[in-house]
């Protein structure tokens, strides 16, 4: 694997991990939404940085038809959504952690989905090297 790739996809995705936390925090604790509607926005706008970051700098992709590659990005990030909110639930209504504390173990184990699907099917890495 590539280590760069992965060093700059974890740059990406660390900072998308910030504006995650923020956005979350600022619905659920100012405008007081529902946690997990907060979870869900703030992890969509993430998604959406992320996909522009690592488009342009981590795979340094060309892909001409830009509205398919954001529909295979989005199939990934519907699907860690969904994935997300599975663990954040997990861990806070059954295990009983934090809520911030479920979404940092969520965080890290979506990490290494997006990676990998990213990697393979939304840039397809692979085929460009």
């Amino acid at each position: 694997m590539n280590l760069l790739l992965l060093l700059k996809f974890t740059i990406i995705g660390s900072i998308g991990v910030g504006t995650n936390f923020i956005i979350t925090w600022v619905f659920k604790e100012i405008i007081k939404s529902n946690k997990y509607l907060a979870n869900s926005i703030g992890y969509i706008v993430a998604m959406c940085f992320n996909f522009i970051g690592n488009r342009i700098w981590t795979y340094y992709s060309t892909h001409d038809n830009i509205l398919f590659q954001s529909f295979k990005f989005l199939i990934v990030v519907t699907i860690g959504v969904f994935l997300n909110h599975i663990f954040v639930f997990y861990f806070h209504n059954k295990k009983y952690l934090n809520f911030y504390f479920s979404k940092i173990i969520a965080v890290i184990i979506i990490f290494f989905w997006n990676f990998t699907m990213h990697t393979i099917f939304t840039f397809n890495y692979f085929q460009l090297i």
